[in-house]
């Protein structure tokens, strides 16, 4: 407790310094409310019963700068405004953290609760991110990071003791070849579930609670990430590698290329290998689970004007069958069309995609819609198709650049859902200020 308000005076220290002296300032806030009829499956009246909702969201960013230091937070809160059907009110922090860059021109530094993104490693902590730049062109680099796995819900509360759920790892990187990058990087990572209680047959049969208590989960990762960018960004060649040490075993590798044959066509190929990553001596290791193997390619055609035809292809393979997926359309930042097909072994499925955006009055009034339509076999036994329809209308009104209002009307229709519509409303406020 004593540690939990200790950094909350901290955090307020460096608040009230930072919005005194901070030299820039970028915040962005936005509120939604999404309203919608839900049908009383309960009702004992005899008659369809429907309940009105609606529940706000709003999502806030705030960036503040002095020289090498920066103040960084991404939160986002949610309330039911009419009938509660959740928690009524709640919170989340997806970033809240103070960064120092280029400190003695060779350490950058993360304090708080962050997204860490270090090859093998992935997720969010509530601790430090470091890294140290070595070489005449800080072609070397070290990374290592530690601290609390943030709470599902990302609130504050909660937490386990640190032995039980944590994320620690480092990543060496190097870029001393042109255009190339090399990381080498490994990650072990523990969540303790909560313990409850459970009914238990004893020795004779007899039934009692008794308190479920299990280990810590525990992920243990080694990585190998590689990437070719040319300066001109004509070609383009990734690949990474992960080994699970727990497992003994493979446990995805990835590889894509993309290279440019002139300055309309574009040529596209990958090949993915993953087996489920299921935690250390879990539940889940009693399922019968199946590695993945998959190959694609594609297509780019650029147009004038940056109109894109495109074509892909992939074949995913299992070890009792494997599944196709064609894809085939055209896309525009103002419009687009595809057409969908999956066979094989996932499933029979057929769709179209389509959307439309346009400026009814340049940089003040806008539409924005979308249709997808989806006929699919839910089993291979199933003899009839099944149809799933669902598309979108709306208007997005800026009066000033830092300013905008939205208005959506949305729509699905399934074999679940007879006929569900939705409306979203909500506006947008973006702030951007040198002091």
């Amino acid at each position: 407790m004593k540690l939990k308000i200790l950094s909350l005076c901290v955090l307020f220290l460096f608040l009230a310094a930072g919005v005194i002296k901070s030299q820039t300032v970028n915040f962005r806030f936005g509120t939604h409310f999404y309203t919608w009829q839900k049908y009383d499956s309960l009702s004992t009246t005899g008659n369809n019963t429907f309940t009105t909702h609606m529940r706000g969201y709003q999502n806030y960013l705030l960036e503040m700068n002095k020289g090498k230091w920066s103040f960084n937070t991404l939160a986002q809160t949610e309330e039911d405004v009419v009938k509660k059907v959740d928690r009524g009110f709640a919170y989340r922090f997806y970033n809240l953290y103070i960064k120092g860059t280029n400190l003695l021109n060779v350490l950058d530094m993360k304090l708080g609760r962050q997204y860490v993104t270090a090859g093998a490693g992935r997720g969010t902590i509530d601790g430090a991110y470091l890294k140290f730049k070595f070489g005449k062109n800080k072609e070397y680099q070290v990374a290592g990071y530690g601290g609390y796995l943030s709470p599902l819900e990302y609130d504050f509360q909660n937490y386990p003791a640190l032995k039980d759920n944590f994320s620690v790892g480092g990543q060496l990187l190097y870029y001393g070849v042109k255009d190339l990058s090399v990381g080498l990087s490994y990650n072990l990572k523990k969540r303790k579930p909560d313990s409850y209680y459970a009914p238990r047959a004893d020795s004779l049969f007899y039934g009692r609670n008794v308190l479920i208590d299990v280990d810590s989960r525990a992920d243990q990762m080694a990585g190998l990430d590689l990437n070719y960018l040319d300066a001109k960004h004509n070609h383009n060649f990734f690949a990474k590698v992960y080994y699970d040490i727990n497992q003994r075993l493979l446990s995805r590798g990835e590889f894509n290329a993309r290279f440019s044959i002139s300055n309309q066509v574009k040529v596209s190929a990958g090949y993915s290998y993953r087996e489920p990553q299921l935690s250390y001596n879990t539940i889940f290791w009693v399922f019968d689970v199946q590695k993945n193997q998959e190959i694609e390619t594609g297509l780019d055609y650029i147009f004038k004007h940056n109109f894109n035809l495109f074509a892909r292809v992939s074949d995913v393979f299992y070890n009792t069958g494997n599944s196709l997926k064609f894809q085939l359309g055209v896309s525009h930042a103002s419009f687009g069309l595809s057409l969908i097909k999956y066979t094989g072994y996932a499933g029979e499925s057929d769709g179209v995609y389509g959307y439309f955006n346009h400026d009814v009055v340049k940089n003040l009034l806008a539409v924005t819609s979308s249709l997808n339509y989806s006929k699919y076999k839910i089993s291979e036994y199933s003899s009839d198709r099944l149809n799933s329809f669902s598309g979108l209308l709306g208007l997005v009104y800026r009066p000033i650049p830092q300013l905008s209002f939205d208005l959506q009307g949305q729509f699905l229709t399934n074999r679940i859902y007879t006929f569900d519509t939705r409306v979203l409303f909500g506006f947008n406020y973006w702030l951007f200020k040198k002091l």
